[in-house]
């Protein structure tokens, strides 16, 4: 990896998702302030989350079809500009209404990131592109265990919270000089470094279907994300609610969340390195985290909780990713826009399950809102298990096309 000639820019694309991994924490970090600034409740909140998933969903697809003709640099930088905006802006907004509009610009930063950012890896690393596009997943959560602690750092001083943002921004702008200088292979053909050839597509048993395999993987990026965000939003308020533990202090199941992730990540390369294929671990991960996620809801101490959101960190981390990366290798003919597809469900869940676990919490409790993640998981592993007898199917015998030989 560190000797291919676009390791900088991959770079530059896994520190956009460590600044991304942070902007997903700040509006459940610091509810207490915004319920306050705004005049609204933690439902309220949850929408303002939900209007960042629907902008995102409504973007991607165009984004992905455009990143396959245009090429991907110019959707990574600009990604960051809009997310600039975001985070200068919401400190200051005077309402509700313009907290709203802010949440837009969050919306489309993370589209053009999602759209450019999969297949961008998955052409800079034909040869391990699970392992590429898995370590997403680690700089996700390097951002998730770093908030905390800045976090933590402005409110012991008791200084303003919307320092956090402005430190997030400071970051975005960096990343953006970053990746404006640095180049990206064709869309089209990528180089096969072991034998020196370009690969310009692959032969499978049986052709790929859409409506088949690739809803099922299409499904799988709504339920990985609606788990990611469950977890990432309500983990403080289980903490305060169910544990009886104080604000500050139940931001800390968060980093656990996220150094499980961290760890996972590291396990999981190593295994996409050997015969593990990224479709197995859509239907592996699931299976453990419903498996902890009831041991979770029957065992409710604050022990088993730092032991269990370590745990589900870790059996969520890169199911979101397999699922692209399986996409993008059944359908490698139109990589940006049917990776988009699995995006676009997966900002469906961003813009659908906030605002849903929100009034599932304004009329019942937080217990609940984890007993809707059960149905969740039920219908990811369904999903899993239908893609996994396809990808089987498919791929057997499968052979890649060589295009040319390289010079």
């Amino acid at each position: 990896m560190f000797k291919n000639p676009y390791f900088k820019s991959s770079l530059g694309i896994y520190f956009s998702y460590t600044m991304l991994g942070m902007i997903l924490l700040l509006h459940s970090a610091h509810m207490p302030f915004l319920t306050k600034q705004f005049g609204t409740d933690l439902a309220g909140i949850s929408f303002l989350i939900s209007m960042e998933g629907i902008t995102r969903s409504a973007t991607l697809y165009i984004a992905g079809r455009l990143s396959d003709k245009i090429g991907r640099k110019k959707f990574l930088w600009l990604a960051p500009l809009f997310a600039i905006v975001f985070l200068v802006g919401l400190p200051l907004a005077p309402n509700y209404q313009v907290a709203m509009l802010l949440s837009v610009f969050a919306g489309i930063s993370h589209a053009f990131m999602d759209a450019a950012s999969y297949p961008s890896l998955i052409e800079c690393f034909p040869k391990t592109p699970g392992t590429a596009t898995v370590v997403i997943k680690a700089f996700i959560a390097i951002g998730g265990t770093a908030l905390p602690i800045i976090i933590a750092f402005f409110a012991s001083n008791k200084m303003f919270y919307g320092y956090t943002f402005y430190v997030v921004a400071i970051i975005g702008f960096i990343i953006f000089l970053m990746l404006y200088n640095s180049k990206f292979p064709d869309t089209k053909y990528v180089k096969d470094e072991s034998d020196n050839k370009e690969v310009s597509g692959k032969k499978f048993a049986s052709e790929p279907m859409l409506w088949r395999e690739g809803l099922a993987l299409v499904i799988i990026g709504f339920t990985s994300n609606a788990t990611f965000i469950i977890y990432q939003t309500w983990i403080p308020v289980y903490a305060q609610k169910i544990l009886g533990i104080a604000q500050i202090t139940s931001l800390k199941f968060i980093s656990y969340y996220s150094m499980g992730t961290l760890v996972s990540v590291g396990i999981l390369a190593l295994l996409l390195r050997k015969t593990v294929k990224p479709v197995h671990i859509t239907l592996a991960y699931p299976l453990l985290g419903l498996i902890f996620l009831i041991t979770l809801l029957v065992l409710k101490t604050p022990l088993v909780a730092t032991i269990v959101f370590c745990l589900v960190g870790g059996s969520s981390a890169g199911v979101l990713q397999m699922s692209q990366t399986t996409m993008g290798e059944l359908f490698w003919k139109n990589k940006g826009a049917t990776i988009a597809l699995v995006s676009t469900a997966s900002g469906i869940a961003a813009a659908v399950v906030p605002g849903l676990t929100g009034l599932i919490l304004r009329y019942y409790d937080i217990l609940h809102v984890f007993y809707f993640l059960i149905f969740i998981y039920v219908v990811g592993i369904f999903c899993a298990i239908l893609a996994n007898l396809r990808y089987k199917k498919v791929t057997k015998n499968e052979q890649y096309d060589i295009k040319e030989q390289i010079s």
